[in-house]
């Protein structure tokens, strides 16, 4: 009785019973591709095993480091460094496009350093040297205060920030990657500091 019904309706409405089997198969196929796309990515991960990229502070140097007298107070700065990045992966390839450095007191800005792309082998190390100079204006009674502070105790907490747009490349196929954001907080010897400490390696933080 229920399949002469079915019958029977999909006699009086044939473009509803269509739009049935249409739908139906559309949902057979969707399923099938997600279990063939999640079968395929864990063979991937299983065969590359993806890991993140490594990156250390090897030296640095801050030879200016002090506020102007000026209204508003200006920050003149110059601080260079050494930064090795490591691409730890056996079987993936690394290209770095967009890289730009960054340096920070107290969570503001002042300095900017765009760098040239480049691209990491297997399980390769490059070295970068970004370079920051010139002056900014130094926001805050707090800020500067916590800086002249600093200063006077010998030591200077700075942050540089290298991001870059990453592509991978595995076996003769490039394809996109994310956006590597790599975070180095530096305690560096104060300019003209008698008894400063001297800059210790720092590992950096990596997120994507």
């Amino acid at each position: 009785m229920g399949s002469g019904s079915r019958a029977a309706s999909c006699l009086c409405c044939p473009f509803k019973c269509l739009a049935c089997g249409l739908f139906s198969c559309l949902c057979s196929i969707l399923v099938s591709l997600l279990v063939t796309a999640g079968v395929l990515a864990l063979i991937l991960y299983f065969l590359f095993r993806p890991q993140m990229i490594a990156a250390t502070v090897d030296s640095a140097s801050l030879a200016q480091f002090q506020l102007s007298q000026a209204n508003p107070a200006l920050l003149q700065y110059n601080l260079t460094l050494a930064m090795t990045v490591r691409n730890p992966n056996k079987r993936v390839g690394l290209y770095y496009d967009g890289v730009e450095a960054l340096a920070l007191f107290d969570g503001q800005r002042f300095g900017f350093a765009p760098l040239d792309p480049f691209f990491q082998g297997h399980q390769a190390s490059t070295e970068v040297k970004p370079a920051f100079g010139g002056q900014q204006v130094l926001e805050g009674d707090v800020t500067q205060a916590n800086l002249r502070s600093q200063l006077a105790g010998g030591a200077v907490e700075v942050e540089v920030k290298l991001n870059a747009k990453l592509r991978v490349k595995v076996w003769a196929f490039k394809v996109p990657g994310p956006r590597a954001r790599i975070s180095c907080p530096l305690s560096l010897p104060a300019p003209a500091a008698a008894n400063a400490p001297a800059f210790k390696p720092t590992e950096c933080k990596v997120w994507f």
